[in-house]
């Protein structure tokens, strides 16, 4: 029993490196609404090819632990995906496919972190309550981003800066969940 527990927070540390990227890079996209889209879109697909090699690592480290680890999997398929292709668009198609895939991919990101918060909510309703709200905040940005073009063409930094500061904070609040969790289990032995 000990070594479940263990073996799910072991590597408790992904979910903090990206939560920081993706706090950080909302951030700079609040603070740099003037810098040019193509570099926020290559700074984007390079993170994302992060994020899915983390994801991918995440799954693979806790496959014999984890009964979600296929999740992980697919998601960090879907991260590379999506990263290299817009590393292989030209310059010109690439301000549109950037706004499109960021929505899809925050909108399958945090549908998956909503998985992710009610396995992990056993024992803690508040943490629970607080990730579903950030997680919904993060779907509501996404589809706004979406579905709104003139707002994008407006304000589309603020909408894509707060839901990836959301979607951050979810996953620096899924460490701490974590270590609370191995805490517990560190308890039981």
């Amino acid at each position: 029993m000990a070594n479940i527990g263990l073996g799910i927070t072991r590597y408790r540390w992904i979910p903090l490196i990206v939560g920081i990227i993706a706090i950080g890079l909302g951030i700079w996209c609040l603070c740099s609404p003037v810098s040019s889209v193509p570099v926020m879109a290559y700074i984007f697909a390079g993170l994302v090819c992060v994020a899915g090699i983390f994801n991918l690592c995440f799954a693979g480290l806790n496959h014999r632990v984890a009964p979600n680890w296929g999740w992980a999997v697919a998601l960090g398929i879907l991260d590379l995906v999506a990263g290299i292709w817009m590393f292989c668009l030209p310059e010109q198609e690439l301000a549109v496919t950037f706004v499109i895939v960021l929505g899809i991919w925050l909108l399958c990101v945090a549908i998956n972190a909503i998985c992710e918060t009610l396995v992990l909510s056993r024992n803690s309703v508040g943490w629970t309550i607080f990730s579903v709200i950030m997680l919904v905040l993060s779907i509501y940005f996404a589809i706004v981003v979406i579905s709104s073009p003139v707002t994008m063409a407006v304000a589309g930094w603020l909408y894509l800066g707060i839901s990836l500061i959301t979607y951050g904070i979810f996953r620096v609040s899924m460490y701490s969940r974590l270590k609370t969790l191995n805490k517990m289990t560190d308890g039981m032995l």
